[in-house]
């Protein structure tokens, strides 16, 4: 007869292991889009608040 109870205790750690390297993943590419997205704020204020025209500039279209 099979095991059932050494095969479920078998899954439910596996399981377990693959659910805690998920979550420790999708934990860093949280941290890393929300990085990301601080980096292209940043930017786009200095951007948008400098107010030296560059002669040698293209127009941009805003």
């Amino acid at each position: 007869m099979a095991d059932y109870k050494a095969m479920y205790y078998h899954l439910a750690g596996r399981m377990a292991t693959a659910v805690d390297a998920l979550e420790a993943t999708t934990k860093a590419l949280v941290d890393i889009t929300e990085k990301l997205k601080l980096a292209q704020q940043t930017t786009e204020e200095m951007f948008i608040n400098d107010t030296e025209e560059d002669p040698d500039e293209p127009d941009i279209i805003r």
